[in-house]
């Protein structure tokens, strides 16, 4: 990383070029430049065989433009990239993505074209987004560089989750399959072969970064390794930062220079040092999502002390199974419920409801006594978190649940978690949820998951503090 990256013109900037943008439907640079129609700069196509693209007058070359841009979009092939990324180096453009494949991951060839990249942010002060990147979408300024159809719609309302992936595609479909029950993004981060931006430059911007408070990353090569997790450990004290590192086995490894043309690297290294400097590790694209929406939405648990409140028993006995089982290091327990708690549920539902942890109100409670046996929790001195279950099947639940249990949530310092089932109709209510400020989950598994999440985001804050 450059000393003193200023990334503002690359995640903020005021005006843009698109190289390559056209009028033939289907083409990067025509999809690329419609989508940059919206954003609140200024946006200008640049391209020789074009007197103007979507009624945008076209400016034959980057010399050509009335001002020198913050970002140029290079939507090209490779090695007219190269060439036009020189140009855009000489005009004094401060920012480039370079979309195009064929340069590292395309054998020796490929190496030789993208070694004329880094010579150009050597040789000048521009600096490169890829090559073989999606670029970037950060839904706030609707700058969206992203050629493939993302599924990001539900997105477009903004959150705090600053996501940077090393593969377009990972970060793509995860987020898109997220947004599907809600998921608050800050910004979207391709890197692509990361030839000169590369993690350690988006983890040191979105650290400082005010509207940012949970990184989420996908990375197969640690580019500056020791650098990344020094880095790491000084924002973990302010945000959480995740990681999904590939590449793990053998194979995977492999693949991954096949991919990227960088080298993975050790996994048993990797794990201690991620555990050493304070990242929260996990191991598949669910989980990078999952962990994200949840440590972005509520705050540390103070214990591991979980409560399960549930209409339905059975989900209530599989809840205490997952937090009884112990995983990947963090250690949970169910709450022992206070008498006072007790008898405040108890009187409050029916005689036949089972009030000890986990709370089983039965197929027969209504809204209400969901809401008095959740608040009753919550005031529990001995409960650190709360699962509430929402089912919307039982003859006496309305739609108001969702009202119901989210004021509760929005009351309580304590995180709470939500995990709700409905069949085809699952997915909106936990929208609902969402856009309530409530963080839910389609499955009992991954609601005890994220309260793992929790706690093991207290142990990391805890164990910096002491040691500083």
């Amino acid at each position: 990383m450059k000393e003193n990256t200023n990334l503002d013109n690359l995640l903020n900037p005021r005006s843009i070029a698109v190289i390559g943008a056209t009028n033939t439907p289907g083409r990067v640079g025509r999809i690329i430049f419609e989508q940059l129609l919206g954003f609140k700069g200024h946006v200008y196509p640049v391209n020789i065989r074009e007197k103007e693209v979507l009624g945008k007058k076209a400016y034959h070359n980057v010399y050509a433009l009335p001002e020198t841009v913050d970002l140029a979009v290079i939507a090209i092939g490779a090695e007219s990239s190269v060439r036009v990324a020189k140009d855009c180096a000489r005009k004094g453009i401060p920012k480039l993505i370079v979309v195009a494949g064929g340069f590292s991951e395309a054998g020796k060839k490929g190496c030789d074209l993208e070694d004329q990249l880094v010579s150009i942010t050597r040789n000048f002060k521009t600096r490169i987004l890829g090559p073989n990147t999606l670029g970037l979408f950060l839904p706030h300024n609707k700058l969206d560089t992203i050629f493939v159809d993302h599924g990001d719609r539900a997105l477009g309302g903004g959150g705090k989750v600053a996501f940077i992936s090393q593969s377009g595609s990972v970060g793509t479909e995860a987020l898109g399959l997220a947004s599907n029950t809600g998921f608050g993004m800050r910004a979207f981060v391709g890197l692509g072969n990361k030839c000169d931006l590369n993690e350690l430059d988006f983890l040191s911007w979105f650290g400082k970064d005010e509207e940012t408070n949970c990184l989420a990353f996908y990375i197969e090569s640690l580019t500056q390794g020791r650098r990344f997790l020094e880095e790491a450990l000084k924002v973990s004290l302010l945000k959480p930062v995740v990681v999904l590192k590939a590449g793990r086995s053998e194979t995977g490894a492999d693949a991954v220079s096949s991919h990227t043309g960088r080298l993975a690297g050790s996994d048993r290294v990797v794990g201690g040092a991620f555990h050493q400097f304070g990242i929260q590790r996990v191991f598949d694209d669910e989980e990078l999502c999952d962990a994200a929406k949840t440590l972005s939405g509520l705050p540390p648990a103070a214990g591991n002390r979980v409560a399960i409140l549930t209409p339905a028993g059975g989900y209530g006995v599989m809840g205490a199974d997952h937090v009884e089982m112990p995983r990947g290091g963090i250690r949970l327990e169910m709450a022992r419920l206070s008498e006072k708690t007790i008898n405040r549920i108890r009187s409050r539902s029916f005689s036949f409801a089972s009030c000890r942890n986990p709370v089983d109100l039965t197929a027969s409670a209504n809204d209400r006594m969901i809401g008095d046996a959740l608040c009753a929790i919550i005031e529990d001195d001995m409960v650190d978190i709360v699962i509430c279950t929402a089912f919307f099947s039982p003859p006496s639940i309305t739609g108001r649940l969702v009202e119901v249990i989210s004021s509760r949530i929005k009351s309580s310092e304590k995180p709470v978690i939500v995990f709700t089932q409905y069949g085809p109709f699952t997915d909106r209510y936990l929208r609902q949820f969402h856009q309530e400020g409530v963080v839910g989950f389609p499955s009992i598994g991954r609601a005890v998951r994220a309260a793992r999440f929790l706690v093991e985001r207290a142990e990391i804050l805890h164990a910096i503090r002491t040691s500083s």
